[in-house]
């Protein structure tokens, strides 16, 4: 019986594009289920976001550091619930482009993480050049399920963009 073995198309891509490339062989990146159940969720969690910010139980931290402008908590309110919505459509994308094998689809949510982990990565050097190493155990977790999350999108876009060719 011969085994299927997929063709590797990592031959012109940089150092860090061959790393990522390289990480898609394996079986158990880019599994179509995984990246529908992590849509999901992170559609359900978003929605739950958005009703709690149009009821106005918003946690209103950055409010109470000023209180002479009276447009800042709206203003605030307004931009988390269009970051809101943006995180829906990124989600609702990312799982239709799993379920029809539309690999076009996963590359608003990609390209939005990959900025989201960039300045995560920018904070993260800023803060160890100013104060020092204090990482704490629940940002090292929150920072791996990340980049595998991402990871396993990115593997399954790969894997989608191969077949297609």
């Amino acid at each position: 019986m011969k085994k299927f073995r997929r063709r590797s198309m990592c031959n012109g891509y940089l150092h860090f594009g061959k790393l990522a490339c390289s990480m898609c062989d394996y079986n158990m990146m880019g599994s179509t289920l995984y990246v529908i159940i992590v849509a999901l969720i992170g559609t359900a969690v978003t929605v739950i976001d958005v009703i709690r910010i149009m009821n106005g139980k918003a946690n209103n931290q950055l409010c109470s550091r000023s209180q002479e402008h009276d447009d800042v908590p709206e203003v605030e309110r307004d931009l988390k619930l269009m970051t809101s919505i943006l995180g829906i459509e990124h989600f609702t994308l990312m799982m239709l482009g799993a379920i029809t094998d539309y690999p076009m689809m996963h590359v608003p949510w990609l390209l939005m993480q990959f900025c989201i982990m960039a300045i995560e990565l920018l904070v993260f050097l800023v803060r160890l050049f100013l104060e020092g190493l204090h990482v704490t155990r629940d940002e090292v977790l929150l920072s791996v399920l990340t980049i595998h999350n991402w990871l396993q999108v990115f593997c399954l876009f790969h894997n989608q963009i191969q077949l297609s060719v």
